[in-house]
């Protein structure tokens, strides 16, 4: 049996402005969410590849965007290390950071900075504190949205 009670009509109104504060609030949120999805990484680097030894190097697969392109350890003049990517593409984001871990879980890492492109060649020097043998993934993360984009495994 189905009861109907009337609403006074005091209350209606009251129901259909609080129906349209709720759907502002909503949209508001949805813009706040979209607006800060925005992509702040530059699209297009091209550095001169460092002269040396290869070290390590790796192939780029995609996880959670298309990612491509080439990773090296390379060992350079005066005592330098340098993680080189190579005809590297990758989808954009907010705050896309150059991780080394040993594992795609980044439980662990250490940080090299923001992703200077989203295409190109570029790279980023290594300090002699840094286990690129440990840690041998280098991983395309953004910490935005806690999102491992793609990564390479260098040996």
């Amino acid at each position: 049996m189905v009861y109907i009670i009337p609403v006074p009509l005091r209350c209606r109104g009251f129901k259909k402005t609080s129906m349209m504060k709720n759907i502002i609030i909503a949209s508001a949120m949805l813009m706040a969410l979209i607006s800060s999805c925005k992509k702040n990484v530059p699209d297009n680097i091209q550095e001169q590849v460092p002269q040396g030894t290869v070290l390590k190097s790796g192939t780029f697969v995609s996880n959670g965007k298309t990612t491509s392109g080439t990773a090296r350890i390379v060992a350079g003049e005066n005592n330098t290390v340098k993680l080189v990517f190579e005809n590297f593409s990758t989808g954009n984001g907010p705050d896309v950071r150059v991780w080394l871990s040993p594992n795609t879980t980044a439980t662990t890492y250490l940080e090299l900075g923001a992703l200077k492109a989203v295409n190109g060649t570029f790279s980023y020097e290594l300090n002699s504190s840094i286990d690129y043998i440990t840690n041998n993934r280098v991983l395309i993360w953004c910490e935005d949205v806690n999102l491992l984009f793609g990564h390479a495994v260098l040996q």
